[in-house]
């Protein structure tokens, strides 16, 4: 499967800074790398893939724009809905369980 390029019809891209579009191209990679190839199987099971947890935590997307004195990723918020667009992209149950476990 070829990668995810995207498509940026408003020069959007211009507008994020290079922290920004380093957040949404590492997100995009894990998301084609390991949410796609599976999340049809989950999907048809009715069960999310718990194996992404660690991973989407390691790549600091839980408390994202929480301070790094936390452990944290301390993103802004435009580099944390980039996240959340990624994952979408990728799966709803993706996105909605960082929701979830953030609360």
């Amino acid at each position: 499967m070829s990668k995810f390029q995207g498509v940026d019809y408003y020069t959007i891209d211009a507008l994020l800074s290079e922290d920004e579009l380093l957040v949404r191209s590492t997100v995009r990679d894990f998301v084609d790398d390991q949410v796609l190839p599976i999340i049809e199987r989950h999907n048809r099971a009715a069960t999310f893939p718990l194996n992404l947890v660690p991973q989407m935590a390691e790549l600091g997307m839980f408390g994202s724009t929480l301070p790094a004195k936390y452990g944290c990723a301390e993103m802004n918020n435009v580099a944390y809905g980039l996240v959340m667009q990624e994952l979408e992209r990728g799966d709803i149950t993706a996105e909605e369980a960082i929701r979830r476990l953030e609360k």
